[in-house]
């Protein structure tokens, strides 16, 4: 027969899953700034006391009967890290622990010592590295490079001042080619000889079979022989293509051209380009580069450069990373290009909230 025993029991009950519940609810509040938290439902279940006749039970409290996770999607939040990653939607990325996996929605990741990458304890982020075999697999950023291209082909685009000031062609210094071989260079003219004649200069940095920078300048002279009339000549550095021993610091010229310009300041030139055959020494193969400049005008503006091309690329090694929204990725290379590394993996389940 129910008695006072049972309503202190009933109470008691009650007292203590509440209390669980509150349990939760501050697990969640503790909780709300952690990186991929799902947030806990306390779940009641009623108490029947057993021996009683049917159309008499009286229960006996109540008790937690699970805790589920609720699986909603949450707030995304702009961190700024390159490597901090949101799953909008279903999925978990999947961790490797010395073989075991984990399952988890957090993607505050790093890079470790090694160049895998890791979450913050530690575990290794799986997924599909790029020339892998399609199993998943831990995503190294280490040995991820790019091959050398070779300069061939170089334009420049821009204008020349038709109303800057002319000088005698015959003014413009004779500088020794590329590889010559200079006994005496006490004479030889200097970059500064060039450009207090020149109306103008740029550089344009190419590259080698070897994937070494080397840069190449512009000297545009504005001659008397012709108003509407340029020569340029490109000059790189005596140490980078004279034999061992040759003066450093002087310029190289490796191409002259003569620009003719049309009355309205279009090109006139048919020949607008020149080949220019460099022989490195250091050890790389002698380039051949076409260089164009068919896309200068010359109108009376100051002379300036709109833009510059050229096909070759170092060796580039990583600089840094980025992710996209569909998991791929890539290695920002030093040399401005970019190599994809892999893809993220994801995993889902039928039931999330079964997992523990």
């Amino acid at each position: 027969m129910p008695s006072i025993v049972n309503g202190l029991f009933s109470g008691r009950s009650g007292i203590s899953s509440h209390g669980s519940a509150i349990a939760v609810v501050g697990d969640n509040i503790s909780n709300s700034s952690t990186l991929g938290f799902k947030a806990g439902r306390a779940e009641f279940q009623d108490l029947i006391a057993g021996g009683q006749t049917s159309g008499r039970v009286i229960g006996s409290g109540s008790a937690i009967s699970a805790v589920n996770n609720v699986f909603e999607q949450g707030t995304l939040e702009f961190s700024g890290r390159p490597l901090d990653l949101a799953i909008d939607g279903n999925g978990f990325f999947v961790l490797d622990d010395d073989g075991q996996r984990f399952y988890s929605r957090a993607g505050n990741f790093k890079i470790d010592s090694d160049g895998f990458l890791i979450n913050q304890n530690g575990l290794r982020v799986l997924g599909f590295p790029s020339g892998g075999n399609g199993s998943l697999q831990g995503i190294s950023v280490n040995n991820v490079s790019q091959d050398s291209v070779a300069t061939t082909e170089v334009a420049i685009a821009g204008n020349l001042d038709s109303s800057a000031d002319t000088i005698a062609s015959s003014a413009i210094p004779t500088v020794l080619a590329a590889g010559t071989v200079d006994s005496d260079s006490s004479d030889d003219p200097t970059y500064a000889d060039l450009n207090a004649l020149a109306e103008f200069s740029t550089v344009v940095d190419v590259f080698d079979s070897l994937g070494a920078k080397h840069t190449v300048t512009f000297f545009f002279f504005h001659v008397d022989t012709d108003d509407d009339q340029y020569i340029v000549r490109g000059y790189v550095n005596s140490e980078e293509v004279d034999p061992s021993g040759s003066a450093e610091g002087l310029p190289r010229q490796i191409g002259t051209l003569t620009l003719d310009f049309a009355g309205d300041g279009s090109m006139e030139s048919t020949t607008t380009e020149f080949t220019a055959t460099v022989p490195w020494t250091n050890g790389s193969n002698s380039s051949s580069i076409d260089i164009d400049f068919g896309t200068f005008t010359q109108f009376a503006a100051a002379s300036n450069i709109l833009a510059i091309t050229q096909d070759g690329q170092g060796i580039g090694t990583v600089g840094n990373i980025s992710i996209e929204k569909n998991g791929d990725i890539f290695a920002l290379l030093d040399n401005g290009q970019a190599a994809i590394i892999g893809t993220i993996g994801m995993v889902n389940f039928p039931n999330p909230e079964g997992l523990v």
